[in-house]
């Protein structure tokens, strides 16, 4: 019998799991939910699972945030994350950090024991939709935060000079500094670098 605990902050999805689970009541048992990211790794630790599915959007603390506490605490607990968020800078950290799998919430529910099984059994569960994701973002060197600073600014659509001179920075390295984030987002304007950054999970 898998014990699993599910933490996300809507009560529909939690309903939705504990009745999926209930249903595989002769392999699985609903060991308890948690609403929200804070406090949940604790939650986790008082309540001992063997496998927690882990909701990533969470407005008080994100599920990245979340699994990096529950794997401190216990580096072999099993995590699945179960998301809306297919951006690859999600999927890229997730797995990285040690993840076991990565289900996005409108794909067929009959993954989900698919899943779990798979993960007890010591292996790992990425769809291959989820897993071209975490490929094309390995292939991306990450923004450093200079970088990222100067994104923030786009978005808010600043110039050059004016972001130079918020940064502290003369012009001509603001012009490298885009030069560089196009070239690691793949694109050659700033609509298309704030598009994909988005997309890519760098802005929100």
């Amino acid at each position: 019998m898998v014990k699993v605990v599910v933490i996300d902050d809507h009560a529909v999805v939690r309903m939705g799991l504990k009745y999926m689970l209930d249903v595989h009541k002769s392999e699985f048992a609903f060991a308890g939910d948690w609403p929200k990211g804070e406090g949940a790794a604790q939650f986790v630790m008082k309540v001992d699972p063997d496998l927690v599915l882990l909701d990533i959007r969470m407005p008080d603390r994100d599920g990245i945030a979340v699994l990096e506490d529950i794997l401190l605490m216990r580096p072999q607990q099993k995590v699945i994350m179960l998301t809306t968020s297919d951006a690859d800078n999600d999927v890229y950290r997730a797995l990285n950090l040690g993840a076991r799998g990565y289900l996005l919430k409108d794909r067929d529910a009959n993954e989900i024991p698919d899943a779990i099984h798979r993960v007890m059994n010591g292996g790992k569960y990425v769809p291959d939709v989820v897993m071209e994701l975490f490929r094309k973002r390995q292939m991306t060197a990450n923004l450093t935060p200079r970088e990222e600073e100067v994104m923030k600014h786009l978005r808010d659509g600043l110039t050059n000079e004016t972001i130079a001179t918020r940064m502290g920075i003369t012009r001509d390295s603001v012009k490298l500094h885009l030069k560089n984030i196009f070239a690691k987002l793949g694109v050659s304007d700033r609509i298309s670098a704030l598009r994909e950054a988005v997309t890519r999970g760098f802005l929100h």
